[in-house]
């Protein structure tokens, strides 16, 4: 397992005592899991998905290339100055990825780091409800391996980060490839990163176990 579970109230803390607990890391990131019911199909758990562009944004609006292109992933991204705490980043980063706006979160956080580059670097993970009304009308169809059906009306991606967006089971997610680094764009399905694989996985399991504490509430600010 390449992740552990904290607790939210240790890390809804000012960034600075956060950082101050583990000062080998030097960039954080944070993502959030937004899964959804099909009232017609109430055995059926959906999670959303986006799909990494190529070509993304420095800090100065140049085009850079931006990692694991191609891959599939849940809405997040990295920590800015102005983050107060790590969970203003996961708010902060689902409005602008996927304009969707959290209304409460799992006490139950995943953690995981690693080195990309050189950079030590740690991702927080937050089960997130959300006030939007959806529905998955856009879903990842096993036959055709890419997404199928309409655009959803609160969803609108930013087209800088995301090629494209769907909902996805976890039988989809569990069988779907691991990415390759070597020549991303010949990779066809719904291609993950191994551990934001394990992740969500373990985030289903939690979810059909009713063992996810989805009552830590967010202001409204």
């Amino acid at each position: 397992m390449g992740f552990s579970i904290v607790s939210v109230e240790d890390i809804d803390i000012p960034f600075g005592d956060l950082q101050a607990k583990q000062p080998e890391i030097e960039r954080f990131s944070a993502s959030t899991l937004v899964f959804l019911c099909d009232p017609h199909e109430p055995l059926t758990v959906y999670i959303l998905l986006c799909q990494r562009t190529l070509l993304g944004k420095d800090e100065n609006g140049n085009d850079k290339k931006n990692s694991w292109a191609f891959t599939w992933e849940p809405p997040g991204g990295s920590r800015e100055i102005f983050d107060e705490t790590i969970l203003s980043t996961a708010r902060r980063e689902t409005g602008e990825e996927v304009n969707l706006h959290g209304s409460r979160i799992s006490r139950q956080v995943y953690r995981d780091s690693w080195i990309h580059k050189g950079v030590p670097m740690a991702r927080y993970t937050f089960p997130l409800e959300v006030h939007e009304q959806l529905k998955p009308q856009r879903k990842w169809c096993d036959r055709q391996q890419q997404p199928v059906g309409t655009n959803e009306g609160p969803i609108r991606l930013r087209e800088d980060e995301h090629l494209d967006y769907c909902w996805a089971t976890e039988a989809q997610i569990r069988h779907s490839p691991l990415y390759d680094g070597k020549n991303p764009q010949r990779q066809r399905g719904l291609v993950m990163l191994e551990s934001k694989k394990e992740v969500i996985l373990d985030a289903f399991m939690q979810l059909q176990n009713s063992q996810l504490d989805m009552t830590y509430l967010l202001s409204m600010d």
